[in-house]
C-alpha cells in the first residue's frame, strides 16, 4: 500500500469515473491541498472516502495524501511546519500540541470512539469471562496482562487508560501497557505472543483474526462502549493562517469531508467495498466483512466537535484538565464545527 496516494492525474480520474467507482463530477479547474493522515483504518475512513469518492473534486479540491503510520504527532508536526494543509490526528495528540503553543485551529470531528482489542488465543484460554460477558468485567478480566497499543499520551492509549480506570482497573500497575509506533508490530507481537492483548485502532487491530492471532475482546466501533458521542477519537486541523487567507478552501474541504460522513453513515456497504478496493486491499474479506459491517458507531453523524467532547479528552490527559485552563474551546475551534 502506497504511503502517499495522488489523485492529481486526469488518467487516475477518469479511470475511477469509468469504473463507476466515484460519485462527483470532476471540475475543471482544482485547488490540490495536501492532507496529512495516519496509515488507512476505520479512524481515516473519512478523507479516504473524500478521495475515493471524490467529493474532494466535487468542491473544486484535489487532495494529495501523504501518510505517517500512526504517529499524530508527526501527522500535526507536518501541519505546523507548512509542509501540509490540513490533517486528521488522533484528538488528545491535537489537544496536546494546542496547549503545548501549536497554532492549530479544529475544524471538524471525524471519528466516533473505535477503540478495538483484541485479546491473543493464549491469553483467551486463561481468562473465564466471555467476550460476550458486559463491557465492565472484560475491561477487569485484562488485569495482570501485557497489552500492546500506541505510544503513550497518544490518543487511543489514553483513551484505554480512561476506561481500565473507570472499570476498576489501575493502568499503571495492574497491566502492562507497551506503546509501539508501528502498526504491524502489534499485529506481529500479539502472533508471536509478545502481547496478551493490543488495543488500537479499528481496522489494525482486527487484522490480528485473519492470522488467528486472538479474538475480538471489545469494541468502540460497534458500540460496545457508551458514550462515544463524547469520545472523538480523530480532529481534522489546519493552521489559523489558512483560515484567515482562504477560509473559501477550508470550507470547501470541510463540505468533502461532510459528504463523505454521510456516504459512510447512508450508503454503508457500497462505502465499504470502495474503501476495501483502494485501501485495503490486503485485507482478508470475510475480515473486513466483518470490520466494515460492525461499525455501527464508529462515525459521527456531523463535523461537531462539542464542548462535551473537549471536557472528555482534557479531563483523560496525563497532565489533568487544570493544564488546559489557559486553552478556549471557541478560540480553538472553527465556529461551524462547534457544539
Amino acid at each position: 500500500m502506497p504511503h502517499l496516494f495522488n489523485v492529481v492525474t486526469a488518467f487516475l480520474a477518469v479511470s475511477l469515473l469509468s469504473a463507476g467507482r466515484v460519485d462527483a463530477q470532476t471540475p475543471e479547474a482544482q485547488k490540490q491541498i495536501k492532507v496529512m493522515t495516519a496509515a488507512p483504518s476505520l479512524t481515516t475512513a473519512v478523507p479516504l472516502t473524500a478521495i475515493a469518492r471524490q467529493y474532494d473534486k466535487a468542491h473544486g479540491l484535489t487532495i494529495e495524501n501523504p501518510q505517517a503510520g500512526t504517529n499524530s504527532s508527526l501527522i500535526i508536526d507536518a501541519v505546523l511546519s507548512g509542509n501540509a494543509d490540513f490533517a486528521v490526528a488522533g484528538t488528545l495528540t491535537v489537544l496536546q500540541a494546542i496547549r503545548a503553543g501549536g497554532n492549530l485551529t479544529i475544524i471538524g470531528g471525524v471519528a466516533n470512539n473505535q477503540l478495538v482489542t483484541v485479546l491473543g488465543t493464549g491469553a483467551s484460554q486463561k481468562i473465564s469471562v466471555s467476550n460476550d460477558a458486559p463491557i465492565g468485567e472484560r475491561i477487569k478480566a485484562l488485569k495482570g496482562l501485557t497489552i500492546g497499543t500506541n505510544p503513550a499520551g497518544a490518543t487511543y492509549t489514553q483513551m484505554l487508560r480512561a476506561y481500565l480506570r473507570e472499570y476498576g482497573l489501575d493502568p499503571d500497575n495492574d497491566v502492562k501497557l507497551v506503546g509501539i509506533a508501528d502498526a504491524s508490530a502489534l499485529i506481529t507481537g500479539l502472533e508471536q505472543g509478545r502481547f496478551d492483548a493490543i488495543a488500537t485502532a479499528s481496522g489494525v487491530a482486527e487484522q490480528a483474526l485473519a492470522l488467528k492471532a486472538g479474538t475480538v475482546w471489545f469494541s468502540g466501533a460497534r458500540g460496545d462502549i457508551p458514550g462515544a458521542e463524547k469520545s472523538i477519537v480523530a480532529l481534522a486541523v489546519t493552521r489559523p493562517d489558512v483560515i484567515e487567507k482562504d477560509a473559501a478552501t477550508v470550507d470547501a474541504f470541510r463540505a468533502s469531508l461532510s459528504d463523505a460522513l454521510k456516504a459512510i453513515n447512508d450508503d454503508h456497504e457500497a462505502t465499504g467495498r470502495i474503501l476495501k478496493d483502494q485501501y485495503f486491499q490486503k485485507f482478508d474479506p470475510a475480515l473486513w466483512k466483518i470490520v466494515w459491517d460492525g461499525a455501527t458507531a464508529a462515525f459521527p453523524t456531523s463535523l461537531t466537535f462539542s464542548q462535551d467532547a473537549f471536557r472528555f479528552w482534557i479531563s483523560n490527559d496525563p497532565k489533568g484538565p487544570e493544564s488546559f485552563q489557559g486553552i478556549d474551546y471557541k478560540k480553538i475551534t472553527y465556529g461551524p464545527s462547534q457544539g
